[in-house]
């Protein structure tokens, strides 16, 4: 589904935010990014999400290189990955409603079929009650639900999720990790970039860990190396 082949990424003047790095993440397979704050991890997303390109190496995506996709083509590649960041960019002079169903208004979606498939997405999150709502009325973990409705409703094979649970209590962080379970069981694909190792724990899915800009992987028993 996603192969990373030696992919590196150089910003001005020379700062390396990820060295010849090689990940393949499966159909259907749920993966937690983690490691220290410049590791890598908001960059390995913003690769998959085509907000910038790499130095250096190949990119897979679904089968196709999208190092070699057009800006024209980026828009339409978008419509199949869902994407969920901690500050939820959600529009404040609409209503929860208008910012589900966006994506869906984008892609030239008819009316009728914009109205279920909003409404089936804030059911899934449990906020259906509030589709007339103002996102500014909202908790901070209502919030990022109307951003994970958002992210799905266009139904994506993947979701790529960037420190979903950083401005919420650990109460809430659980709900929404469960949520994301429960949409990986429904066989989206997930990539989530998180800090919270207590969370992962409890969780399923396979770890990923960064450091300088490379995957860590165990040697031995207590013992890290940089592949």
């Amino acid at each position: 589904m996603i192969r990373f082949e030696r992919v590196a990424k150089r910003y001005p003047p020379g700062v390396d935010a990820l060295r010849a790095l090689d990940l393949e993440i499966d159909r259907g397979e749920l993966v937690f990014l983690t490691g220290h704050s410049g590791a890598g991890k908001s960059t390995l997303l913003k690769l998959i999400l085509l907000l910038e390109r790499p130095t250096a190496g190949r990119i897979w995506v679904g089968g196709e290189n999208i190092n070699q996709l057009p800006d024209h083509r980026i828009p339409y590649y978008r419509r199949h990955i869902g994407a969920v960041f901690q500050d939820h960019r959600l529009l404040t002079d609409r209503t929860v409603f208008d910012n589900v169903a966006l994506p869906l208004w984008v892609a030239g979606v008819s009316p009728n079929e914009v109205g279920k498939r909003v409404r089936a997405a804030l059911d899934l999150v449990g906020l259906l009650e509030r589709e007339k709502a103002n996102p500014a009325v909202l908790s901070s973990g209502q919030q990022q639900r109307v951003g994970i409705a958002r992210a799905m409703v266009n139904k994506p094979s993947i979701l790529i999720a960037d420190e979903p649970t950083g401005n919420l209590d650990p109460a809430l962080s659980y709900d929404m990790m469960s949520l994301f379970e429960r949409l990986n069981a429904m066989g989206t694909t997930m990539l989530i970039a998180t800090h919270e190792q207590s969370l992962i724990d409890q969780m399923g899915g396979r770890k990923v860990e960064l450091a300088r800009g490379k995957i860590m992987q165990p040697v031995t028993e207590g013992d890290f190396s940089y592949v």
